[in-house]
Formats: C-alpha cells, structure tokens, sequence
C-alpha cells in the first residue's frame, strides 16, 4: 500500500504545472502509434498492387507517402524525446532539490544514525533510476495498450488461425518474461542497497584522504572495500547470468514465432489462401502486437524496479521533522540583543545517559563567556542545543527573556554564528568563501583580514581574493582557514557568536595577536568560546568549569586560580603538559 501511496505521490509531482504539456505528449505519441498501424497497410498495397500489379504509377506514389510517414513520425519522435527530457531533468532537480531542504531542516539524531553514502546513493542513483520514470511510462500504458488492440484487431481480420498459434506462444513468452522480470527486481533491489554501503565506505575515504594516509588505515579501507566488493560482485554475476537466461529465452521464443509465421503462412501462399503482401503485413501487425505486449510487461517490472527507488527517496522526504519551523515564531529585531539563560537544561542524545544535568549558565551581550572542562562534559552540546539541531529534554534555554523554541527558527540561526575546528570552506574562491556571496563591502572584508592576519598571504596569492582554495580549503593551511573562518562569522554580523576550538591551528603568539584584534568588531555580540588551551581564554569576561553535565565554577581567571578548585587542576596539568614537551 505504501508503494502505490508513493508512486501516485511521485505521479502528482510529475504532472504538477504540466498539464498542457502532457496533453500536448499524449497527442504526439498517439499520433506515432496510428501512423505507425498504418504502415504495413501501405507495404501490403505495395507488394500486392503495385509490385505484382506492375504499377509503376501506385508503386511511387505509395512509396512517397511511406517515406513521408517514416520522416513525419522521426519528427515527431524528436520532439517527444525534447519534451520528455526537458520533463525529466525538472522533475529530478525538483526532487533533489526538496530532498536537500528536507534534510537541512531534520534533527542531529537523523545525522548521528544514517550513512552518508546511502544518502549520496538515494541522490543520485534512485533518482537517476526515476528519472526514465513518469509520464513516458504512464503514457506508453496507454499508447501500448492502443496499438496492441488495433493490431489484433487487422491479425483477427487477416488470419485467425495463425493468430492462435502466435497467441499460444507469445502467452509462453510473457509468462516467462513476467517471472524472469520479478527476479531481476528482487535481485537488483538487493544489489542497489549494499551499493550504498560501498559508495559509503568510498565517501568515507576519500573526504579523509590525507587522515587516512597519516594514521596508516589504508590497509584497514582496502580490506573492508575489497569484502564488500567480492560480496556484491557474486550477486552482480548471477544477476547477468539471470538476464542473459531471460535474453536468451526470449530470443529462441521469438525465433519460433517468426518461423512459425513464415512456414505456415509461405504454405498459405503456396495454396493461394494469402498473399504475399498479405504475408509480411502481417508479420508486421505481430510485432506490433508482441511488441507493446512486452512492454505492457516491463513496464510492471520497472514499475515495481522503480518502486524501490521512489520508496528510498520518500523515506528520506517522510523523515519527521522535529525541530518544527514555527513561522509566526518571534524573529529577530535590531533591537535583538543575544542575551542567554540556561535554566535548570537537562539533554541526552537517544534518551540515554544525560550529556548536561539540570545546567544554569549566563552569557551576556558585550561579554566574552568561556566553556571548559573535560572532553565530554557537553560543552558543544551546549553550543549544539542553542542552534536547536537537538531540543531540550528538561528546562529551558531563553534569549532575551524569550524562550528558544518560541523564535522564528530561521531568524534565530542567523543570528548566530559558530566557527569549529571542523571547518567548512567551498572548492570557491577566497572572496566567496568570506562572504558566502553575499553584497559585502570590500574594504570593510579586506580590513577584516588585515586584523586576522591573511591579507598579505591572499594578496600573493595568483588571484588574490579570487583564487580558488580547493575541495575543503585544501590548498590552505590549517591557521589559514581558521582565520578564514573567524572573519566569515564576523561578517555575517551575527550577534550571537560562538568559537568552538576555533583558533586550535594557530599558535599562542597568533591567537593572541587575533583576540586584541577582533575586539572591536567583538564589543557589542554575545560571545561564547570553548577551548581546552586555557590560554586562550584568560581574557574572558567569565568562565565557566563544566563537569559531568553541570557548571561546577563560574569566575573570572583570576578568582578561578585563587579559588584552586577543577580549573585550577586543569591548568596546573596543562602545564605539566607543556613542561614535559619542552623538555622532549
């Protein structure tokens, strides 16, 4: 039932806005299909009459109107295949298209449970597979169906017994195809998913490439792709082996039809019971009987083949959304400050053990706040649950006395802008990279990167501002891309401002000079910094120690040191640390 629910949905998609259009198809393939019904009348007029009559006259002009036929239906078949693929690639951008909006509005837990290869494969093989889906397979029921009719309809009319024997083995012929069909589509389902896996583990590797020469997990990927590969290669070879069977099959059938139709109808001629007109037009009208026959019976198979692709692409579009888009929510105004309270925040992620623990924390617009503690203690779950990827399970979190889930969640993100240690930069160029190609003024972008120290390593670069930095900023350094980073986030003028181990590439000297230099631009934003280099957070206005899920110390550095409790231990091992590295 939930197949036929989303074929009919896929259906709707496809015949939305293109009705005109869809007549306008139907019209041409039906014109095809009779132009076509009346070509073996015009060979059997041309071999009985005008051959046979020596009737060089008719011979002409029968042969003129079968080639202005023949160049009539190419035409037409032009343009059909013009309008079908002009059809098809808007019906796959669309679906790709809401696929990707579908999947940047579901929450974290969707992301920490699915494979990206999968997805990937959904994207561009399902819809690939869809793609020679739709009205040219709905019309061509229709249009098969047709022309199947009306050419029993002269078979009957031409000769009925030899119809019978025809009948009788093209009945053969599409049983075992129907039954060949069914298996093939079992056999390439099951193939389609372990192809996700494999484009999984082939993602995985490429995007970690250089991580994956440096740790030396080469042999480790080899390994797994290669037993994923001879797994689905056994299953690639039975299933050519199933459709050269079905080829096979269908062409010895065939071939006993064709004899079948010359031997009893050349012993008809002899008899003077046919002609030999009559003969090949009706040789013709079988194919043009058989033929739509069969393609009545792929068409259930690709159907069903197809099935399988649109229940894999409306899987992902079904994914319930969450973190629901109140569109009437609160936006944010000028006057919108980013001042932020968590009151009594618990959150797990799967319901299991809790990351933050009855939380209360202050971050105040015109003051920097810091988050430190241990790996784990749910200091980005933090930063996380603020851009609402996950919702709260206990308390709540409140901007400027409003609480979080009440805002506009469009306008709320946009104001917050968080730069991770995991960046993201576009194979683009610098420029668009900083502005994500946004209207931005150039001196104003340029006297940013002077501060953050990249303008003259941009300026010598061959294109300067226009160079293109490659996939993931390749062609830059780690430092680089950070400073890149933390001017892009001060650009997009966000008054919530987060960096999550955002200057973890650069080294004291750099950071520091970085901090003192953003100041300015940093006076009137809310801004969070986490960072396991307490250095790098001495200036803060106030920091907070989170332990085990919960703020355990909240001070300046200074009264945090005097105080010698958790930040303290973490920064006496800190320079421990630092000593022991010295002294290698």
């Amino acid at each position: 039932m939930n197949e036929r629910k989303n074929i009919k949905r896929f259906l709707k998609i496809l015949l939305k806005n293109s009705k005109g259009i869809m007549l306008i198809y139907f019209i041409i393939m039906l014109s095809i299909s009779v132009l076509g019904l009346f070509q073996p009348q015009l060979i059997k007029r041309i071999l009985d009459d005008a051959i046979k009559g020596s009737n060089i006259k008719l011979l002409i002009k029968l042969a003129i109107l079968y080639g202005l036929i023949s160049l009539i239906t190419a035409m037409l078949n032009i343009i059909l295949q013009y309008m079908y693929s002009k059809m098809q690639k808007k019906v796959s951008i669309n679906l790709k298209m809401n696929i990707l909006k579908h999947i940047s509005k579901l929450s974290g837990n969707y992301f920490t449970n699915i494979k990206t290869g999968n997805i990937l494969s959904t994207i561009e093989n399902d819809i690939y597979t869809i793609e020679s889906f739709g009205v040219d397979v709905l019309f061509s029921l229709i249009i098969d169906i047709f022309t199947a009719v009306m050419a029993l309809f002269f078979l009957i009319k031409m000769e009925s017994s030899l119809l019978i024997l025809v009948v009788l083995l093209q009945f053969i012929l599409m049983f075992s195809q129907f039954k060949f069909n069914k298996i093939i589509s079992e056999r390439i389902s099951e193939i389609r998913n372990k192809a996700g896996n494999i484009s999984n583990i082939i993602e995985e590797y490429i995007s970690n490439i250089m991580n994956v020469v440096i740790t030396k997990s080469v042999f480790k990927f080899f390994k797994n792709y290669i037993h994923k590969e001879k797994s689905i290669i056994k299953k690639f070879v039975k299933l050519d082996v199933i459709i050269s069977c079905n080829s096979s099959w269908g062409r010895f059938l065939g071939s006993l039809i064709t004899i079948l139709i010359y031997g009893y109808g050349g012993y008809k001629i002899i008899n003077k019971e046919m002609t030999f007109g009559e003969l090949i037009a009706f040789q013709q009208y079988v194919g043009m009987f058989i033929g739509p026959c069969m393609e009545i019976i792929n068409a259930n198979t690709k159907i069903q083949r197809t099935s399988v692709s649109i229940n894999r692409v409306f899987n992902i579009m079904d994914e319930p959304i969450t973190i629901k888009q109140d569109n009437k929510g609160k936006r944010c105004t000028d006057a919108f400050k980013g001042n932020i309270s968590f009151n009594e925040v618990s959150f797990s992620y799967n319901k299991g053990n809790k990351i933050l623990d009855k939380i209360n924390l202050k971050f105040e617009n015109g003051k920097a706040t810091a988050l430190v503690g241990a790996s784990g203690c749910g200091k980005t779950t933090i930063i996380e649950l603020l851009y609402r990827p996950w919702d709260t399970d206990e308390g709540n979190i409140i901007i400027d006395g409003i609480p979080l889930k009440e805002y506009n969640l469009k306008s709320i993100r946009k104001e917050i802008s968080i730069v991770t240690q995991d960046l993201l930069l576009f194979d683009d160029t610098i420029i668009n990279n900083l502005t994500l190609e946004k209207n931005k003024d150039r001196n104003y972008v340029e006297d940013l990167c002077k501060k953050a120290g990249i303008y003259d390593f941009i300026l010598n670069l061959p294109q300067g501002f226009d160079t293109i930095v490659g996939e993931r900023g390749v062609k830059l350094s780690g430092g680089q891309k950070q400073r890149i980073a933390i001017v892009r986030a001060i650009l997009s003028n966000s008054k919530i401002i987060i960096f999550d181990e955002a200057t973890s590439a650069l080294d004291n000297i750099s950071q520091k000079e970085i901090s003192e230099n953003m100041k300015e631009f940093l006076k009137d934003k809310t801004v969070i910094e986490i960072a396991h280099r307490l250095s790098s957070i001495k200036d803060a206005d106030v920091i907070y120690v989170i332990h085990k899920g919960k703020a355990v110390e909240k001070w300046n550095f200074e009264e945090l040191v005097e105080k010698k409790g958790y930040y303290y231990r973490f920064l006496k091992e800190q320079s421990m640390d630092s000593d022991a590295d010295s002294i290698a």
